[in-house]
């Protein structure tokens, strides 16, 4: 892990061998008998859970890219999202095995910390480190059982190491799935986890990442008012703050800062290999051409309000149109958080040329991701240094204002203050008193589709908000095969076939709705 928890990874990903099944090698190949002596051990085992979010098939790459297959962007062929934008993924598509393989593998790697450490004796480990390292290992299997849920709704429930099914796994209800990770965090997660991580020890967990998660489960069940409890938590010690700058943050400047409540960390050099998720852009170099990366949609482009808080396009609930909107000045006085996320044509060199060779009258080529990239001649050596931000201060606050809205009917102060605050970091007006619950609503979804574009959000949201189908299918001409989503099988992925093949369980289960 970057910084503090780096030298463990270095060693972690020396002694740990992955099978290409689910079943997963001991990690801990120095042997039991050789391994879990010391908290120094403990802490290896745990920098071990970290690093399977580093792959490139979750933080490392993939995982920001689900906003492919929303209405904020579009794939190129070669990315790993092209069947899931024609609906023809299926049990074998590759992107399915992968993200299932690795989130059971964090849950793997989380499972061996919580049986060996828990079991370690007093005289190797204090109980004060005992519990919170515990601590962050659940936490880190509780997330990876949030995604899994919430991709693949009814999913097998781990409590040990994973090995051969000679016990049939079958999955649990999504309900119950939800009902457990509530209890362990509140029991047994965040009372062992401090408020604050010292500098000491940055990558580390500290309580605001459980408490935010804490929220997010409850989201996933439609538990408003026990939802906007736990973000209330938050905002109410006050220890959190919106980084003050929008641009700045998704740059290695704006790394563990007081907005960030959990971060996966890498560091670009010969040991640990870094990431994939940013772009460089070098300034000696012809510009690229944006389709052989993202594809930012014009849709999204289009949605960001102006600094008057005017839309740049008719017929949205913010009123008339800018006038300045269809004209080529339309990416000038918007909101900066559309600059900070997406290069347009108005981002050139000193000298006028152009970083992307951008086509304004393509679709697919008009915008590239800005959002984590760099502007520079000196490239990477090997990956990208740049940390992947999990869980904001942003996303509480909008979580809150979601959950709040809907638990009273009508919009208090405190919804207001806490959309505001988000506002009030880009100089953006705020909006008006006296919204209605779905006035709010809609101002809401819009602020989290503006605040975490390119990110990883999109797709949850509007799983989450059951309109996944409503916003991306109008994006297309009615000739165009892409994003022509239906249900139920654009809301929950199939389980993997070699999976269902080795667990008797999960095959008697049967596969999900949509699926062969």
């Amino acid at each position: 892990m970057k910084r503090i928890f780096l030298g463990c990874c270095i060693w972690m990903m020396i002694l740990l061998t992955v099978s290409c099944d689910l079943y997963l090698e001991d990690p801990n190949n120095m042997g039991e008998k050789n391994f879990w002596k010391t908290e120094q051990d403990a802490l290896y085992g745990l920098a071990g859970v970290f690093s399977a979010y580093q792959v490139n098939a979750l933080m490392g790459k993939k995982y920001r890219e689900f906003d492919h297959v929303t209405d904020n962007a579009q794939t190129s062929q070669n990315q790993g999202w092209l069947d899931f934008e024609l609906e023809a993924h299926h049990a074998q598509t590759g992107q399915v095995r992968n993200f299932w393989q690795n989130y059971y593998n964090v849950v793997h790697r989380a499972n061996e910390v919580i049986r060996n450490v828990d079991i370690m004796p007093v005289e190797a480990i204090s109980d004060e480190s005992r519990k919170r390292i515990v601590a962050e290992a659940m936490f880190l299997k509780a997330y990876a059982y949030h995604d899994l849920t919430a991709l693949w709704g009814d999913v097998p429930l781990y409590m040990e190491p994973i090995g051969p099914f000679d016990t049939p796994v079958g999955p649990m209800r999504q309900v119950d799935l939800v009902a457990h990770f509530v209890t362990e965090l509140k029991a047994d997660i965040i009372p062992n986890l401090p408020p604050l991580v010292p500098l000491s020890e940055r990558g580390r967990i500290p309580r605001g990442a459980a408490q935010a998660l804490l929220g997010k489960f409850y989201l996933l069940e439609d538990d408003y008012q026990h939802a906007a409890d736990a973000f209330g938590d938050i905002i109410a010690e006050k220890i959190y703050t919106l980084h003050p700058d929008y641009g700045k943050l998704f740059t290695p400047d704006g790394e563990f800062s007081s907005e960030s409540l959990f971060e996966i960390n890498f560091e670009g050099d010969v040991f640990d290999q870094g990431e994939s998720f940013s772009v460089q852009v070098d300034t000696l170099l012809a510009p690229r051409i944006p389709s052989n990366f993202w594809r930012p949609s014009r849709d999204l482009a289009d949605s960001y309000l102006f600094v008057d808080g005017r839309p740049a396009i008719s017929g949205t609930i913010y009123g008339d149109a800018h006038p300045q909107g269809s004209t080529n000045d339309r990416f000038k006085d918007r909101d900066p958080r559309l600059r900070a996320t997406l290069y347009t044509r108005e981002d050139v060199k000193s000298n006028g040329d152009v970083y992307w060779n951008i086509n304004t009258n393509n679709m697919n080529t008009s915008f590239a991701a800005k959002k984590y990239s760099w502007i520079s001649s000196q490239q990477y050596d090997y990956g990208g240094p740049q940390n992947y931000y999990v869980i904001r201060y942003a996303d509480v606050l909008l979580m809150y204002a979601e959950a709040q809205n809907e638990v009273l009917g009508a919009p208090d102060q405190s919804i207001y203050d806490a959309v505001n605050a988000i506002r009030d970091r880009l100089d953006m007006p705020h909006y008006p008193e006296g919204l209605t619950q779905d006035e709010m609503r809609l101002r809401i979804q819009d602020e989290r589709r503006w605040e975490f574009a390119l990110e990883h959000q999109r797709f949850f949201d509007l799983k989450r908000w059951d309109i996944l189908v409503e916003k991306v299918y109008p994006m297309y001409p009615p000739a165009n095969t892409r994003k022509k989503y239906t249900r139920p099988k654009v809301y929950t992925w199939p389980y993997p076939l070699d999976e269902m093949d080795r667990n008797p369980g999960l095959k008697k289960h049967g596969q999900n709705d949509g699926y062969h």
